[in-house]
C-alpha cells in the first residue's frame, strides 16, 4: 500500500500538526519535527450506571429486488452499559423478559409484529416485498418495542432498498448485513440465483503487470482467484487508465466471469473525474465493488472526502457497494468509515521493526512516527487485534455492522520491511483475518514472491470454493476455547450437522502438547480435512491433535448428530 515518503497530500485544518509538518495517521513522522498529539482518536462512550437496552433494526440485505419475494430484518435487543435507553424493571431480570415489537415501513400497509427476548441479537423477521414498489428512493423503517405491562415504547429506525431491475446489462452485488457476506448472480449464464462471494485476491498493478498482455487476466483467474483489484497509474495525466486499453480488460472479465473491484485510490475526490469513471463502467457484467479512499485516514484526506464520493457513486449506481482501506489503529474512524459500505484493514507485521522507524529514524509510538505498521507490536497478532478493534469501534458509534475484509502482507524487501512473508506466514495472516470476521481477502500485492504465488493459488481452491464460502458466509463465526497450547486461534461456522473449522498455532516452532479444541454438543467427527496436515480426531466431544508443525493451518469440518 502507500506509505507517506511516496505520495503527500495537502493537509486539511482539521489536524493538529503544525504548518509544513507531514503526518501519517496525524502523527509527524520526521526526525526534524517534533511529536505533538494527533487526535482523532475514538473514545469508548462513557459507562452508565444501569442496564441500557440498544435496540437497533436494519434490513438483511443492502437491497432487494423486484425478483425477491421476501425480504427480512435483523433487530438487535441487546443488554449494553454504554449505548442505549434505561430498561424498565428490576435489573436482574432482564435477561428473562420480552419485547413486543412492531415494525411499520412508511408508504406502505407493511406492519408486523414479534415478540423477542431482551439480550438477544440478530433476530430474523422475514416479510412479503410485494407492498414494496421497486424504486430508486429507500422505503423509511420505524420499530417501536414495549416491555410487556410496560408504559415506556422504545424506537429504532432505518432505511430499506427495493431497486428496480437493471436493463442494461450490469451485475448486482448485495451485502448481507447479518453474516457479512456478499451476493452475486452469474451475469455470464444469466442464473437468477443468488451466490454468497468470497472473495481472495490481491490488488494487481495494471501498469506493472496486467497491461502487459491480455492474457493475463485468464492466466490470473486460472490461478483461482476470484476477484481482481486493478491498481491505476498514478503517473498517467488522468491518474487512472488507458481507458481504451482497460475497456479491452474489462471485456475479457465479462467474458470469463471474473470479478472486478475497481480502484479510483488517485482520483476519488475529483468528483468529475469519479462521475467519469463510474458512469463509464457501472453496467459491466464483471463489476463487483468501488474502491476510494486508499489509506485516507493515514494519508489525512479531508475528513468528509470518503463520504462525499460514496453519496456521488451511490447517486449514479445504487446497483454496487463502495469500500475503502483503513491504515490507522485509531484516526478519525468515525468519518472515514462513513464513506464506505465495507472496510479493509491493512495490517503488515512482517519482518519489520515497529519501534524504530528504519526509513525516517525516529521512534514510533502512539503520537510520533511512521513503521509501515500503525501501533503495531510486529507479531501476527497486530492483524486480528485490527479487526477486532474496527468491529469494535463500529458499536461504539452505533453504526449498523459494516462488512470487514483483510489484506494480508504479500510483498516485501522494501522500505520497512526486510523480506516477504514464507508461505506458512502468508496462509496464517490470511486465516487469522477469516477467523476474526474478515468476509474477503485481498493481497498486496500482485506479482508476488513464486512461493506466495504458489500458495495462495493453492488456498484459493478452497476458501473461494462454494462449499467453504456457504459456511463463512453462512453462519456466525464463533471463537472456540483451546486449552493445551498459548498460542493458537479457533473459529467455527456452523451449518446444520455440519461445523467448518479452522485452527492456527501461532507458534513459529514445533509444538508436542496435547491440544484440545472445545466444541458444542454432539461432535461425531471430523468429516473432511480442507488444509493442513490434519490428524485432528474428536474425542469426548472435543478435537484432539498432540503435536504439531509451528504456524500450522487446519481447516476441518467436524460432523454432529442431527442437526440444530
Amino acid at each position: 500500500m502507500i506509505v507517506p515518503f511516496i505520495f503527500m497530500l495537502g493537509l486539511a485544518t482539521a489536524f493538529n500538526n503544525p504548518p509544513g509538518v507531514d503526518i501519517w495517521c496525524g502523527k509527524a513522522y520526521r526526525a526534524t519535527n517534533a511529536s505533538f498529539e494527533p487526535g482523532g482518536w475514538l473514545e469508548q462512550p462513557d459507562r452508565s450506571a444501569v442496564p441500557l437496552l440498544d435496540l437497533r433494526v436494519r434490513p438483511r440485505m443492502s437491497l432487494y429486488t423486484p425478483g425477491d419475494d421476501q425480504g427480512s430484518f435483523i433487530v438487535d435487543a441487546d443488554i449494553s452499559y454504554i449505548r442505549g435507553e434505561p430498561l424498565e424493571g428490576p435489573g436482574g431480570e432482564h435477561d428473562t423478559q420480552s419485547l413486543e415489537v412492531e415494525i411499520l415501513v412508511d408508504e406502505t400497509q407493511l406492519k408486523l409484529q414479534h415478540t423477542f427476548k431482551v439480550n438477544s441479537t440478530s433476530n430474523e423477521l422475514e416479510f412479503p416485498l410485494e407492498s414494496l414498489a421497486p424504486r430508486f428512493q429507500p422505503y423509511g423503517v420505524t420499530l417501536k418495542a414495549t416491555r410487556p405491562n410496560g408504559e415506556r415504547v422504545y424506537t429504532a429506525t432505518t432505511e430499506i432498498y427495493r431497486l428496480p431491475d437493471r436493463t442494461d446489462g450490469g451485475s448486482v452485488t448485495k451485502v448481507d448485513s447479518l453474516y457479512g457476506g456478499i451476493l452475486v448472480q452469474n451475469k455470464t449464464s444469466r442464473s437468477p440465483t443468488w451466490s454468497p462471494l468470497l472473495p481472495y485476491s490481491f490488488y494487481v498493478s495494471w501498469d506493472g503487470w496486467l497491461e502487459k498482455s491480455l492474457d493475463n487476466v485468464q492466466n490470473f483467474k486460472d490461478q483461482g482467484y476470484n476477484i481482481i483489484h486493478i491498481v491505476p497509474n498514478a503517473g498517467l495525466t488522468n491518474q487512472a487508465f488507458n481507458f481504451t486499453e482497460l475497456n479491452q480488460f474489462l471485456d475479457k472479465c465479462d467474458q470469463i466471469g471474473l470479478w472486478v473491484m475497481y480502484d479510483m485510490r488517485w482520483t476519488y475526490q475529483n468528483l468529475t473525474s469519479v462521475r467519469e469513471q463510474v458512469n463509464m463502467l457501472k453496467t459491466r457484467k464483471s463489476m463487483l465493488l468501488w474502491y476510494t479512499g486508499d489509506e485516507p485516514d493515514g494519508q489525512g484526506d479531508p475528513l468528509n472526502a470518503t463520504r462525499i464520493t460514496y453519496d456521488l457513486i451511490k447517486s449514479l449506481d445504487p446497483w454496487h457497494p463502495v469500500s475503502l482501506c483503513l491504515n490507522c489503529y485509531n484516526f478519525y474512524f468515525e468519518e472515514y468509515s462513513s464513506g464506505a459500505d465495507i472496510i479493509l484493514s491493512d495490517v503488515y507485521p512482517i519482518a519489520v521493526n515497529t519501534s524504530w522507524s528504519v526509513v525516517y529514524d525516529t521512534a514510533c509510538n502512539t503520537t510520533y512516527g511512521c513503521c509501515g505498521c500503525d501501533n503495531c507490536e510486529g507479531t501476527l497478532d497486530d492483524i486480528s487485534v485490527r479487526l477486532d478493534l474496527f468491529a469494535e469501534y463500529q458499536s461504539w458509534i452505533r453504526s449498523a455492522p459494516k462488512p470487514l475484509w483483510g489484506v494480508p502482507m504479500a510483498f516485501g524487501n522494501e522500505s520497512f520491511w526486510t523480506r516477504y512473508p514464507t508461505a506458512d506466514e502468508e496462509v496464517t495472516m490470511t486465516m487469522l483475518s477469516v477467523n476474526h470476521n474478515a468476509k474477503g481477502i485481498v493481497m498486496w500485492d500482485y506479482p508476488t514472491s513464486t512461493e506466495l504465488a504458489q500458495v495462495t493459488s493453492e488456498l484459493s481452491r478452497v476458501l473461494a470454493s462454494e462449499e467453504v464460502a456457504r459456511f463463512l458466509l453462512g453462519a456466525p463465526t464463533v471463537a472456540l476455547q483451546v486449552t493445551g497450547h498459548g498460542k493458537m486461534d479457533v473459529a467455527g461456522w456452523r451449518i446444520g450437522s455440519k461445523m467448518l473449522v479452522s485452527i492456527l498455532s501461532l507458534q513459529a516452532s514445533a509444538w508436542t502438547s496435547r491440544v484440545m479444541i472445545a466444541l458444542p454438543d454432539g461432535a461425531r467427527g471430523v468429516n473432511q480435512v480442507l488444509w493442513g496436515p490434519g490428524a485432528w480426531r474428536v474425542v469426548g466431544g472435543q478435537l484432539v491433535k498432540t503435536g504439531g508443525q509451528g504456524l500450522e493451518t487446519d481447516l476441518v469440518i467436524v460432523e454432529f448428530e442431527g442437526g440444530h
